[in-house]
């Protein structure tokens, strides 16, 4: 006994993204009855076509999002954040010595004033802001000339990590920046394409269903299967892509960190 086939259930598209829905629209092309009507195979054909185009959009906004990925830009602003982290510490150190008995414990104090008059809190901002803020540290302690200071407080090696690690970071951020601008392009617009032809296609197979012609009914069931798969595996959590329809992956230059 064949399978009951609900018509009902392909009247809209799947939720998908542009790669589940790429891969969904191949998959019922594929499954597309070799003796079906030219309207049906028309339809199919639209589905590969759509499918193409949004494959080699989701390729070229991916190549457009760079060398930096998340976990790169994170690992940077860690090494960032504990070269200014322990430069710090190491003149709060010195600073809380007897300034009468220990002069460098003075200059210490007059050196975080200076340069952490408001903290590290920065460590804390988004990448632009924070690089913005390093930097501009940076160029204090040159106008100053406070780096022989403070490698006699606190040791050579902080402002060593803090010099090699500025121009990096420098990079992330503008690669980023130009990351953020590719990841604008809206594949929203080939989702709705992607489920436009889904729905095209599964209509032009449903009125394929003739009511004295079981046979054909079971015929149309099997051609959309691939839809019935993905349904049930989106129920199991087993579906999605590695973008979403609308993109925001990743974060941005310009947005909180991920805590």
């Amino acid at each position: 006994m064949a399978t009951p086939f609900d018509p009902s259930l392909y009247v809209r598209s799947p939720i998908i993204t542009v790669s589940s829905g790429a891969t969904l629209a191949i998959a019922l092309a594929e499954a597309c009855p070799k003796n079906a009507p030219a309207n049906v195979k028309k339809a199919a054909k639209h589905l590969k076509s759509v499918a193409a185009k949004a494959q080699a959009d989701l390729a070229e906004r991916n190549r457009s999002l760079g060398v930096f990925s998340d976990e790169d830009s994170r690992a940077l602003d860690n090494e960032a954040d504990r070269a200014w982290g322990g430069l710090r510490l190491r003149i709060q150190a010195m600073a809380m010595l007897n300034a009468k008995k220990y002069p460098r414990a003075k200059r210490a104090s007059e050196i975080e004033t200076l340069l952490f008059a408001e903290g590290t809190e920065f460590l804390k901002a988004e990448y632009a802001s924070q690089r913005t803020t390093m930097g501009s540290i940076l160029h204090r302690i040159d106008a100053d000339n406070l780096q022989k200071d403070i490698d006699d407080i606190a040791g050579k090696e902080f402002l060593q990590a803090i010099r090699d690690v500025q121009p990096r970071y420098e990079a992330m951020v503008k690669e980023r920046l130009r990351r953020d601008k590719a990841t604008g392009q809206n594949l929203s617009d080939n989702v709705r394409e992607i489920q436009a032809a889904i729905v095209n296609y599964a209509s032009k197979v449903i009125g394929t269903i003739e009511h004295d012609e079981p046979e054909t009914a079971e015929t149309a069931r099997i051609a959309l299967l691939p839809i019935t798969n993905f349904r049930e595996a989106a129920a199991r959590g087993a579906v999605g892509g590695n973008e979403p329809a609308e993109p925001q992956e990743e974060q941005i230059a310009g947005e909180p960190k991920p805590s």
